[in-house]
């Protein structure tokens, strides 16, 4: 009876992880559409590189969630 009782609260632990890491990945994807939003409007400061400045990679920043979830990381 312990052993069901401890597997119940175990797949709703689970549960909520997968919800919040639901919530986390939508909220980074609107991030990421806000700021490439910003990199292109002129009259936004500092979201373009200044002149003769490279655009440096985010680490992560083009990692295809999909991949991350069949190979469980970056």
């Amino acid at each position: 009876m312990e052993h069901e009782h401890e597997a119940d609260r175990l797949e709703h632990d689970a549960a909520d992880l997968e919800e919040r890491s639901q919530r986390v990945e939508e909220h980074i994807e609107e991030a990421r559409e806000d700021w490439e939003r910003k990199e292109e409007d002129s009259s936004v400061p500092g979201a373009q590189p200044g002149p003769g400045e490279e655009e440096e990679p985010v680490a992560g920043a083009q990692t295809d969630p999909e991949l991350l979830d069949e190979e469980g990381g970056p």
